[in-house]
């Protein structure tokens, strides 16, 4: 599984083919895990990028991943809160956070403090891409119980797409993970949970584990798989051409 949601190699590509980006611009991700996406925007369009996420070990991967492609000199990976980060307005042509508008702020106030700083972080008329969950349908409250609170969807697809609208940016391209990459997603988890226990079967926290990804495991079968979406979500910030 190349990304921590539920999008494939496939649609991840096409997404950086689509951006208008030129050589030596500049990419910021927030929450960008072990940077694979970012790594594939420097590697396409020959841009220079910083990610930043708060898992030591997510950095870690990225940097040996980063030095594998020969690509340490154009992509930097930092250890931090992104709530931390100090930048310029306008700093950066494109930001992206993918399954990662937690890191923003909690429950309803994610996706709009996403929307906000990456709109303060990147130049008028620059990009932004953000992987952000929506509901297919009402939620049972069975299945809200499962997730916990605070749930951090709020809204449908085209919901997504007018939110961040009304907010001034202009909506170019969106996709949705279909059934395929959402059971890759899951079922993936669900293999890595049995391969640690396997490797160490004497975990203390193993039965606690997987109690959980079984839990987990059912609730997707019965609610998930036809609850929660997930869009990725390509807009112009203000002041560029239309």
């Amino acid at each position: 599984m190349n990304f921590n949601n539920p999008i494939g190699s496939a649609k991840a590509d096409q997404l950086v083919q689509l951006l208008e980006l030129q050589p030596g611009n500049r990419a910021l991700d927030a929450g960008c895990g072990t940077g694979e996406f970012l790594l594939r925007v420097v590697a396409y369009h020959s841009a220079n990028g910083i990610g930043v996420d708060r898992d030591p070990q997510c950095i870690a991967a990225a940097r040996e991943s980063a030095a594998t492609r020969q690509l340490t000199s154009r992509c930097e990976f930092r250890t931090a809160d992104v709530n931390e980060l100090v930048t310029e307005r306008g700093e950066f042509d494109f930001g992206i956070c993918i399954g990662s508008t937690h890191a923003f702020g909690s429950g309803e106030a994610a996706y709009p403090n996403t929307i906000r700083r990456l709109t303060e972080a990147v130049r008028p008329g620059g990009l932004i891409l953000i992987g952000e969950g929506y509901w297919k349908r009402e939620p049972e409250p069975e299945y809200l119980k499962l997730i916990g609170d605070p749930v951090g969807i709020y809204r449908d697809h085209a919901g997504n797409v007018s939110f961040a609208e009304e907010r001034d940016l202009l909506p170019l391209y969106a996709t949705v993970s279909n059934e395929d990459e959402w059971d890759h997603f899951e079922w993936s988890h669900q293999l890595k949970v049995r391969r640690l226990l396997a490797v160490s079967p004497d975990d203390p926290t193993a039965a606690a584990r997987l109690a959980r990804a079984r839990q987990w495991r059912d609730g997707y079968l019965r609610w998930g798989r036809s609850t929660m979406g997930f869009g990725m979500y390509l807009f112009r910030t203000p002041g560029g051409a239309s």
